[in-house]
């Protein structure tokens, strides 16, 4: 986030203010509308949030006219626009410019990572006991095969380790199962999962509080999947505003939650599996629906605080090719941040673009590189592996050189479709491996969180840079491949300035490969595919 950006993205701290900047943007809309929260308000969110379109913040829901909780809040992030803004970018700007913001913004600690304040807006109204009902949420049926309502799609859940004391920050889904129970996806893997099991081993529950639209920033980081030991989101956000994260103590735990929040559910998650509950099936990330439903942990809500007129926020889940959504937009600007960062941490030269697509799953990753040595992709694949979200993603790992464009799915066919070869280790399969227990892929059987603790993959490296194994050709001007065909700038402009003459100057023709625009590139990369070799002697 630019430093400097006091008029705009910097000075966002809620999300009152973030609506503002977002109107001010043209990226909201406010539905007035009676909406029911029983499929119809999923359905609009899907279209408005696959369409690009911009925020919706929904305050005429049926049967929430008149009780606590009136207003829903979404599709905040559900355009790469709306993460510009977020990061301090241009909107419609170039996203490899956007990811590298994010590499900035995730390298950034706050000395002082929060502050803590005695009093809070948060705290205005106060509910426990017998008066707590979930179900005063205006949490929408998202989708008509969801087994239930899920109350936590958008949320914040914080949590404490009990040994380091290091808090986390992280987005997990929820299902309403009572008045007082929110049935959770509680996996080992993850950071709250890492908690839970740490508290399980000594038979004691966890303490947890879920808060609904806090500072924007904390949304996007809680969804991001950093693995830094000894640190938190909140040091991350800290360091990327400039000052302290302002937090207020829970009225039932020692756990500390942010002031910016609208609405905070503190509660205990048992570690006896008796008080677990049924939860599922639900619209996965990968878009389909998981198994059935099952007993999950179960989160016992203690106390419930809120703001006056608070806004409750939560998202439409679940993607496929057309069907994009909040969390597939910032996963894919943060993985493919997080994971140009473990590349570089690793010592891998030569990476000049990640990416990883919002339009399908958390399965696939493209590195781009300039091409050092040979085995260069299998090093890179060895080291997203080992990244802490591939319990849940980066599955299969397609490495190009740097005249492909990675976001252009034509050039990342073509270099599969020409520089790729099986039978001479163009594709290699990892077996056995840990992975996700949402892929469909995957042997139900397989998928047993209870019994193996994660899934089981296969997964691939697709290597479709030029095989350094093959011999130079002196036809090829000494190099391993031919020849890309190409026209000279020359030629191009040349072209085009008689286009209008000739009746054609409507024709807008923009060369899709970098190597028709770079000179140095056309050299490299058409013509040398590897230094060519000293010779000994004279």
């Amino acid at each position: 986030m630019a430093d400097g950006n006091k008029s705009g993205a910097h000075a966002v701290r809620d999300v009152q203010s973030w609506i503002e900047l977002l109107k001010s943007e043209g990226l909201f809309r406010q539905i007035d509308g009676k909406v029911d929260w029983n499929v119809e308000l999923g359905t609009i969110a899907r279209m408005v949030v696959s369409s690009g379109g911009p925020a919706l913040l929904f305050t005429n829901i049926k049967d929430y006219e008149k009780g606590r909780f009136r207003k829903l809040f979404c599709g905040s992030m559900g355009s790469y626009n709306h993460l510009a803004l977020l990061l301090g970018q241009p909107k419609n700007g170039d996203l490899r410019d956007l990811v590298i913001a994010a590499r900035q913004a995730y390298r950034k600690r706050g000395e002082m990572k929060v502050v803590e304040r005695s009093r809070a807006a948060l705290k205005k109204n106060v509910i426990k006991g017998d008066d707590i009902d979930v179900y005063d949420f205006p949490t929408p049926k998202w989708h008509t095969w969801d087994g239930g309502r899920f109350i936590n799609t958008f949320a914040q859940v914080i949590t404490k380790d009990s040994e380091t004391g290091v808090y986390n920050m992280g987005m997990y889904r929820g299902m309403i199962a009572g008045k007082r129970e929110i049935a959770t996806l509680l996996v080992p893997s993850q950071g709250w999962g890492g908690h839970y099991s740490k508290m399980k081993d000594v038979r004691q529950d966890l303490k947890v509080a879920v808060c609904y639209a806090p500072d924007p920033l904390l949304t996007f980081l809680s969804a991001s999947p950093m693995t830094t030991p000894g640190y938190s989101e909140l040091e991350v956000a800290a360091g990327i505003r400039g000052e302290p994260i302002e937090m207020v103590k829970c009225e039932t735990s020692d756990l500390l939650v942010p002031t910016s929040a609208q609405i905070v559910l503190e509660g205990t998650v048992s570690f006896d599996p008796k008080d677990y509950r049924m939860e599922g099936p639900f619209a996965e990330h990968c878009g389909y629906y998981g198994g059935a439903a099952s007993l999950k942990p179960t989160i016992k809500v203690d106390c419930i605080t809120y703001r006056d007129d608070p806004i409750y926020q939560g998202t439409v889940e679940s993607i496929r090719p057309g069907w994009a959504n909040e969390d597939s937009h910032m996963i894919s600007i943060g993985v493919s941040a997080l994971v140009w960062n473990q590349l570089e941490a690793c010592g891998i030269p030569g990476i000049t673009d990640v990416w990883m697509n919002n339009d399908g799953s958390y399965y696939m990753i493209y590195v781009q590189i300039r091409k050092r040595y040979r085995g260069q992709a299998k090093q890179i694949a060895s080291a997203i592996y080992s990244m802490s979200f591939a319990n849940w993603g980066l599955k299969n790992v397609m490495v190009v050189e740097e005249d492909i464009d990675i976001r252009d799915p034509g050039q990342l066919e073509w270099a599969f479709c020409t520089r790729v070869n099986a039978a001479e280790g163009g594709i290699e399969i990892s077996y056995n491996q840990f992975g996700s227990v949402l892929d469909p892929s995957t042997p139900f059987e397989e998928r047993d969180l209870t019994a193996y603790g994660s899934g089981r993959w296969a997964r691939v490296l697709i290597d479709a840079t030029r095989n350094w194994n093959f011999k130079r050709r002196e036809a090829w001007n000494n190099a391993v491949f031919p020849p890309v065909c190409v026209l000279t700038k020359e030629e191009e402009d040349a072209a085009r300035a008689r286009l209008p003459e000739l009746g054609l100057g409507d024709i807008d023709y923009q060369p899709r490969m970098r190597i028709d625009r770079d000179e140095d590139l056309k050299w490299r990369y058409s013509l040398s595919a590897r230094p060519t070799p000293q010779k000994e002697g004279k």
